[in-house]
Formats: C-alpha cells, sequence, structure tokens
C-alpha cells in the first residue's frame, strides 16, 4: 500500500508536493540567450575524480553536478524536493518502499541508449557492492535492495525506515546515477571519461591544469545557455585576482581571503555573490586521545575561542557566529543548548581542574582553506595557556590522513551535507562516519531511534536532546555558518543564493 500524506513534516511535505506535481519538468524551451558561450571558472585545488561514487571535494562537485542526474533534486534557493530523473514517487505507509516512476525521454551521454530502471539498479548495486569501495556506500547502510518494477518503474527497499531517505538522492555523493556498463568497459579510466545523463558532456582535461565540460544539446531538460566551461587550477591567489581583472576567469570558485582585495574588486565592478550552503565551521576533536579525553579541556578551547574575532580576521566579516551542533538551516536544528561563550578566566579554571594547570601544548592539522582560521585560534588559545602547533596539508592529503587515522585529532572541518540532521550527524559521530568523523565520539545508540521515527513531532524532540548531549561533552565546537563569497564577472547572471550541496546548477547560469 503506497501512503502520499506527509510523514516527516517538512522533508515529506516536499515529497506530497511532487507527488501532487507528479509530472516531468519541461525542457526550458525559454532559455535565456547569453552573449558569452564559455564560462571560466578558477580555483587553487585540482579536482580529482569525476566517478561521483568518490568525488570529495568541491572541485569535482562543480562538474559532477552538470554532468549526473539523480532520481530527484533540490527546487532553485531551497531545500525542498522536485523531480529530476524521477517524474513522481510514493512512499509506503511503513516507510520502507519508495517507489518512483522515472523519465521516459533520457539519453546517456556518448550514445550508451536510453536511460531505464535498469541503470537505476545498476547505479546502487555498483555503491553498495564492497569490491566498489566507494566512501558514500555506508551513507545507503539502510537500503536493502532497488528493485526494477518496470522499463521505467524502480522501488527502493529498506531494511528499516529511514526518515531522511529522500536527502540521499540528490545529486551529491550516493545519489548521482552512473551507467554501470560505462563503468565496466572503463574500469579505472572512467574516472576521467565519465557518462551522465546530465546537461553537460565531459570532453577533456590537462592533469592539475585544466578540465573541459560541453553542453548537452540533446540534454531532456533543454540545451544549458553556457555552451563551455572550463575549469582551471591556478594555486597563486593573485594569478587568479589577475586573470579575473582582466578577463581570463569568470569566476573564482573560492573566496577572496583578503578583504582589500575583494573590496578593491568590487569597487572595480566585479560582483560578490553570497552562496549559502547550511555550512557550519567547526573544530572537531578526537576524544580518544589525550588531552581531548577530558571533556573540561575541550570544554576549555570552547571558552578561548572569540568567534566574531575569528570571523573578521579569518574570513573576512562573512559569517554568523553558530553555537549548535545542527547546522542553521536544517530541519530540527536549535539553540537551545548549552554555549560556550569566549571567557578566558573560565578556560583557565576547567585547564587547571583538568590538571593542566601549567598550560597544554597541541597540535592543530588543517587543511590549507582553514590555514589563516588556524593561525587566529592559535592566537585565541594562548591565553589561556594552551599553545597550538599548527600543520597544513592540501585537501587530498588532509582527507587520506583523517580516514586512515594518521594523527588528525584536532581541526578546523566542515562540510556541506545534505540537510537532514541525522546526516550530518551520523557522519560525525557514529563508527560509519565519513569526511567529518575526526572526533571518535560515538552517538549511534541515539541517532537509531531517531532516523527511524517517522512523527516530525517526536523525532524533533530526539534531535533536539541530541544536540543539549552533543554540547554537554563537547566533541565538536561549533563556530559559525559560513556562506561562500563568490567573486565573479558582472555579466555572470543566475548565481544561487542557497545551493544546500557542493557544486553550481550551470544550467541556471546565463551572460548577460
Amino acid at each position: 500500500m503506497t501512503w502520499n500524506r506527509p510523514f516527516a513534516g517538512r522533508v515529506v511535505l516536499a515529497i506530497t508536493v511532487a507527488i501532487t506535481a507528479g509530472v516531468a519538468l519541461s525542457p526550458r524551451a525559454d532559455a535565456q540567450k547569453s552573449t558569452k558561450d564559455t564560462l571560466s571558472v578558477v580555483a587553487a585545488t585540482h579536482q580529482a575524480t569525476l566517478d561521483p561514487h568518490f568525488a570529495i571535494t568541491t572541485q569535482d562537485l562543480i562538474f559532477n553536478r552538470n554532468i549526473y542526474n539523480a532520481l530527484v533534486k533540490f527546487k532553485p534557493n531551497s531545500i525542498e524536493f522536485e523531480p529530476d530523473l524521477a517524474t513522481s514517487w510514493t512512499v509506503s505507509r511503513d516507510g520502507l518502499e519508495y517507489t518512483f516512476k522515472l523519465r521516459r525521454d533520457v539519453e546517456w551521454h556518448k550514445g550508451y541508449g536510453k536511460f531505464t530502471a535498469a541503470d537505476v539498479k545498476g547505479s546502487f548495486d555498483r555503491l553498495l557492492d564492497s569490491a566498489t569501495k566507494s566512501p558514500f556506500a555506508g551513507s545507503m547502510r539502510m537500503l536493502k535492495e532497488a528493485v526494477v518494477v518496470d522499463d521505467y518503474t524502480v522501488k527502493l527497499v529498506l531494511k528499516e525506515p529511514y526518515a531522511g531517505f529522500l536527502y540521499l538522492l540528490t545529486p551529491y555523493r550516493a545519489g548521482p546515477i552512473i551507467n554501470a556498463r560505462a563503468v565496466a568497459e572503463k574500469g579505472s579510466g572512467y574516472a576521467w571519461d565519465p557518462v551522465g545523463t546530465g546537461p553537460y558532456v565531459f570532453e577533456s582535461r590537462i592533469p592539475n591544469r585544466e578540465s573541459v565540460i560541453r553542453a548537452n544539446e540533446k540534454y531532456w531538460g533543454g540545451a544549458p545557455a553556457i555552451k563551455k566551461v572550463v575549469f582551471r587550477t591556478v594555486t597563486d591567489t593573485n594569478a587568479q585576482v589577475i586573470g579575473l581583472e582582466n578577463g581570463e576567469y569568470d569566476l573564482i570558485y573560492s573566496q577572496i581571503r583578503e578583504q582589500a582585495v575583494a573590496e578593491r574588486l568590487k569597487r572595480a565592478g566585479f560582483k560578490e555573490t553570497r552562496v549559502h550552503r547550511n555550512l557550519p565551521q567547526v573544530i572537531m576533536m578526537n576524544v580518544t586521545v589525550k588531552p581531548f579525553d577530558n571533556v573540561k579541556v575541550r570544554q576549555a578551547i570552547a571558552h578561548s575561542i572569540d568567534r566574531k574575532q575569528l570571523i573578521d580576521l579569518a574570513y573576512n566579516g562573512i559569517a554568523e557566529p553558530w553555537f549548535s551542533p545542527v547546522p542553521k538551516g536544517y530541519p530540527y536544528g536549535t539553540e537551545n543548548v548549552p554555549r560556550y561563550e569566549h571567557d578566558i578566566a573560565k578556560a583557565k579554571q576547567l585547564l587547571a581542574e583538568a590538571g593542566y594547570a601549567s598550560g597544554l601544548e597541541i597540535t592543530m592539522v588543517n587543511y590549507d582553506e582553514n590555514k589563516l582560521g588556524g593561525e587566529v585560534i592559535a592566537e585565541q588559545l594562548k591565553p589561556a595557556g594552551i599553545t597550538v602547533k599548527l600543520e597544513v596539508l592540501d585537501q587530498p592529503t588532509w582527507l587520506g590522513r583523517m580516514f586512515r587515522g594518521q594523527g588528525v585529532y584536532f581541526a578546523i572541518h566542515c562540510c556541506v551535507r545534505q540537510p537532514d540532521p541525522d546526516i550530518w550527524l551520523t557522519d560525525a559521530f557514529t563508527p560509519t562516519g565519513g569526511a567529518i568523523a575526526v572526533s571518535k565520539y560515538n552517538l549511534e545508540a541515539d541517532l537509531i531511534p531517531a532516523r527511524r521515527e517517522l512523527d516530525p513531532r517526536k523525532r524533533e524532540q530526539m534531535y533536539h536532546e541530541i544536540q543539549r548531549k552533543l554540547m554537554r561533552d563537547v566533541p565538536m565546537i561549533p563556530l559559525m555558518m559560513r556562506p561562500e563569497a563568490m567573486l565573479h564577472s558582472p555579466k555572470l547572471q543566475g548565481m544561487p543564493t542557497l545551493e544546500p550541496i557542493w557544486g553550481l546548477d550551470i544550467t541556471r547560469l546565463t551572460f548577460n
């Protein structure tokens, strides 16, 4: 029996709207004409892979968002769902079966034929296959099987209810649908010869220098206005700025840390768009190693942080102080939690109670994006008697060391996740966690009943208590909610104000 009434508050309200609409999105026949057809994007970090079952970095995902589709996606500037490869869906009353009707007009890139339900099954089978070794397989651990009902109907059967399941089916991490035949034929080469159904087709790559995608003129959603996207890797920030000024680049896909430089570019007519991703910046501490195994040390560190000063000095003032472990903008978040305001006297008292009256020395290992933030925090901890040694790595190296448990015990981190509290908290605080799991603090027993609960009121109560527990034990220090401030050509139009997952939907962009 299927059930179309909401069973999870705001989350499933979006499901109901989609089911009620229940129709495929029509091609964009009214797409704006563009005076320029190539978008040049620059960033400091090179792309690592275009295989979505392994793509982790923001640089990978700007392309993957446009090469692949998923069953559902987020409406523009929203966390509400709308159809993507699916046209409608229903959910069984017990929350164990999700049945999707699929589009009939979708073609795979590069001559791989028509998209069908078998491709959905093949994609999830590959993700969950232990031989694949995808870092995102754990996020879909509740999926029992994908069942082909007919060529354009697929059923996803869960082992247990999971109230946030639709969030996992958006075009991020486990959600993008791949062509299993292409993966099998291309082997390891698939990472740089991807096959999707999206609005852009991968064209070429010069390792660590440049990657190119071109418009899919046969895209079922209508051909994009921007016909070519070139992503260039330039590690020198000054060179990025000069390239933007002379028209070589249209978009700097990262924040300019020097506020004076950003202000100069804006005075010169370049535009700054603040893209909100419900993105928290946090400090993670491994609670299984000294001195972070002592809650009073963790609390002392928390009281040493001056969030406003950190934001002003390290993030150009572009952020909002935040004190809760669930990011702002997520369902079931609350600010009614224990707060650790800046209080050096309290920090010293807690350190003394923890047995460190004469101070202590700790090592912070950050990736390059957080270099300046680490320097500011190191200075803020000194008055409390905490000396911080700083180690800075590139992002891929940092992630590799974190996954292997190689000395990343105290670090600044972020991360964008699909905006359901269980996805964020599971990634950060369970043994199956992913790229946020520095702390080794295990919240699994608390999260199991919350993620299985389909009553939104009960689920809200559970997550509020989980957040209060986390801030009592403080394995993580929430610092701020930080938008991405991207500088770009004033001719580039359609930049989003909210993108709840990494990447950009380039089909929404054009040049005037």
